[in-house]
C-alpha cells in the first residue's frame, strides 16, 4: 500500500499520553502494518530490530493498540 488516510486529530487524541519513543514506535508499527499489508509478526525481537525500537517499547505499544492472535497481531 502506498497510501493510508491519517487523521492527525484522531491520532493525537488517542496517543497524547505516549512518551516520544512510544509515539515513534506506534507510527512505525502503523507504517509497517500498512506498507506490508500483512499482520505484524508476533516475534517481538524481529519487529524491534526492523523498526529500530527497543523490545519493551514495542511490546507496550502492541499490547495497547493491537490485538494479539495466536500467530499474528492485528490492528
Amino acid at each position: 500500500m502506498f497510501y493510508y488516510q491519517f487523521n492527525i486529530g484522531d491520532y493525537l487524541k488517542h496517543t497524547a499520553h505516549l512518551t516520544p519513543l512510544e509515539d515513534i514506535a506506534y507510527r512505525r508499527l502503523l507504517d509497517f502494518y500498512y506498507d506490508t499489508e500483512v499482520p505484524i509478526p508476533t516475534a517481538i525481537p524481529v519487529v524491534s530490530r526492523r523498526l529500530r525500537i527497543p523490545e519493551e517499547t514495542i511490546k507496550l505499544v502492541l499490547d495497547e493498540f493491537f490485538q494479539w492472535n495466536a500467530f499474528q497481531l492485528l490492528r
